[in-house]
This record gives C-alpha cells, sequence and structure tokens, in this order.
C-alpha cells in the first residue's frame, strides 16, 4: 500500500507574514499610483498652458511665477516654440503641436502603466482574501483541536 503524501501543515504565523506582504504589496502599489495621477495632472496642466499661450498669441505680456508668491513680467515671443524634456536631462525644442502629441502619448503610457498596477492590486487582494480564508479555516481547526 501506497503511503499518501502529507502537505506540510502551514501554520497561522506563517500566514500572517505572508498576508502582511500582500498589505504592504498594496499600499506600495497604491503610493505608486498616486505619483502616476500626479504625473498625468500635470502633463495635463502643461497642455492647457501651452494651449492658453497659443491663443494669446506672440506679443502678449504675461506674468511668470518664480516662487514664494512672486512673479516676473515676461512676453510672448513664440507661442509654437516649446522645449520640452524627453528624458535622461535631454530637452528637444518642438512646435506646440508636437509637444501636445508627445504630452498626449506621455499621459497614455502613465495611463497604461496605472491600469497595469491596478491589475496587480486586484489580484494582490484575491490573494489577500484567499489568506483571510485559509486563517479562518486554520483558527476553526485549532479551535477544534483544543476541546
Amino acid at each position: 500500500m501506497a503511503k499518501k503524501e502529507q502537505k506540510p501543515k502551514i501554520t497561522m504565523e506563517e500566514l500572517n507574514k505572508e498576508l502582511r506582504g500582500y498589505i504592504a504589496q498594496i499600499e506600495a502599489l497604491r503610493a505608486e499610483i498616486a505619483v502616476i495621477d500626479e504625473s498625468i495632472a500635470t502633463y495635463r496642466a502643461v497642455i492647457q498652458t501651452i494651449n492658453n499661450l497659443k491663443d494669446l498669441g506672440k506679443g502678449k505680456n504675461i506674468l511668470i511665477p518664480i516662487g514664494a508668491g512672486a512673479q516676473i513680467e515676461a512676453k510672448i515671443e513664440d507661442p509654437d516654440r516649446v522645449v520640452v524634456s524627453i528624458g535622461s536631462g535631454i530637452s528637444a525644442e518642438l512646435t506646440a503641436e508636437e509637444a501636445l502629441k508627445y504630452i498626449a502619448k506621455e499621459i497614455t503610457t502613465l495611463q497604461t502603466l496605472r491600469t497595469t498596477l491596478e491589475q496587480a492590486i486586484a489580484e494582490a487582494y484575491q490573494k489577500t482574501e484567499e489568506l483571510l480564508q485559509k486563517t479562518r479555516e486554520l483558527g476553526q481547526e485549532e479551535g477544534k483541536a483544543s476541546k
């Protein structure tokens, strides 16, 4: 007669440790999503600013905030010339339309990343629920065994 292989018995402490790991993972993913949301909001503000400057047109005077509530007057010389950071400390001069397309592409990339992170959170929540169920079952087994 073949012996039945027994699964190693998992302890409540191991379940709780794994559960805490998933909870920490969920919190970290949420923090990443918050950073992405902030970046998307910043990009959208840039889009609005580019469009507003284009609408004002060449030669208009504007006030530029320089910090601590101070502003400096400037004149729009060429609202179609936009310098955009393209990464690694490198910037490129683009037309306003090219800059708007570039920024829209960046937003799309961030939104895709956000969706991926949301899926990872959903998976971590599912694992958390499974672990909670195992914890309840183990607790019931331990309760019966102690009687």
